[in-house]
């Protein structure tokens, strides 16, 4: 098998295995057995541990500022910005849940320590992280993020969508359009946007 290959089946099983049990019980061992590979094959490709969740994070992000950039260069004639930003939201929601096991570790990564150590490194250097907010304000906003407060409100919407997509992949809430434009309004424009 060729060594791309051999990576992203580790990355995989790495999904799998944190969205089971949670990052802070996560060892390399437990996705050489499940695979039933040796302990020794995971070294070849993954120095440590946390550089295995790292780069599993790392690809996940990727796939997201993939999704984010294809988004933000689409244009529906005659859609208003609220328009545009209910179905790209409601698109990214989608994608986190067919993509659940890879979901469930993108947030346990993204709630760890490990994130603010990642965000420091990211915000040195021209990286994923970047990319990946920028992609997301152009797509959510309708232009790059200039400030802070543009940053934070990207964040808000990837943690608070995160939340609810946690509890519609255990079982905690349902998934249904009404359910999801609920979620949206919530996110978007807060408790009292839900009475009307």
């Amino acid at each position: 098998m060729a060594r791309a290959n051999k990576q992203e089946e580790l990355m995989n099983t790495t999904y799998v295995v944190v969205a089971e049990n949670g990052i802070d019980t996560f060892s390399m061992k437990t996705v050489t057995t499940r695979l039933g590979v040796s302990e020794g094959l995971i070294y070849k490709y993954f120095d440590t541990r946390e550089g295995l969740l790292f780069k599993s994070f790392v690809a996940f992000e990727a796939q997201i500022s993939e999704l984010m950039k294809n988004y933000a260069k689409e244009t529906i004639e005659g859609e208003t910005l609220e328009q545009r930003r209910e179905r790209i939201w409601k698109g990214y929601f989608n994608f986190l849940l067919e993509n659940n096991y890879k979901s469930l570790f993108y947030f346990e990564y993204r709630w760890s320590y490990r994130y603010a150590e990642y965000r420091k490194m990211a915000n040195s250097v021209n990286s994923e992280y970047y990319d990946s907010m920028q992609e997301f304000a152009k797509a959510i906003l309708g232009h790059p993020a200039k400030s802070t407060m543009d940053r934070e409100n990207v964040s808000w919407v990837i943690e608070n969508t995160g939340f609810y997509v946690k509890k519609v992949l255990l079982g905690d809430m349902e998934k249904s359009d009404e359910i999801i434009h609920k979620v949206y309004h919530l996110i978007f424009f807060g408790v009292g946007a839900l009475a009307g």
